[in-house]
């Protein structure tokens, strides 16, 4: 300890399973997670679109190509590769803000009744033994 050699410093932390439940229990950015999502979602069409277009053939993708059934303005082609890419981001996105949005919700409801059991123990010790 009387060593001035700040590199063997160590902050005191707490122990690694109190700090993996916490971790586990952090609230998850919505905002975050959809970007990631949308992100993986809008370039996985946008490569998709655009291998099969360098790919070349008589007929190209067709069954990428039912994605204009869902997706306004999609094609097999350089601009709709772009605009499958926005509608990618855009559905990505919305699942990721849900997605992060309920798994907040179902975390803060069970922490919740964690704490309403062990207010309810408290109370049932306090009248057991006055």
């Amino acid at each position: 300890m009387g060593s001035s050699n700040k590199s063997n410093y160590e902050p005191r932390t707490r122990g690694g399973v109190d700090e993996l439940i916490v971790q586990s229990l952090a609230k998850v950015d919505a905002i975050a997670l959809g970007v990631a999502i949308g992100t993986v979602l809008g370039f996985g069409i946008f490569f998709a679109t655009i291998v099969l277009l360098w790919k070349g053939g008589d007929v190209v993708g067709p069954t990428l190509g039912l994605l204009d059934q869902y997706f306004i303005g999609y094609e097999v082609t350089p601009v709709g590769s772009l605009i499958g890419f926005a509608w990618g981001f855009g559905t990505g996105f919305v699942i990721g803000w849900i997605g992060a949005g309920l798994r907040n919700l179902i975390v803060r409801i069970y922490l919740n009744m964690f704490k309403l059991r062990g207010r309810m123990t408290a109370v049932r010790d306090f009248i057991d033994n006055p």
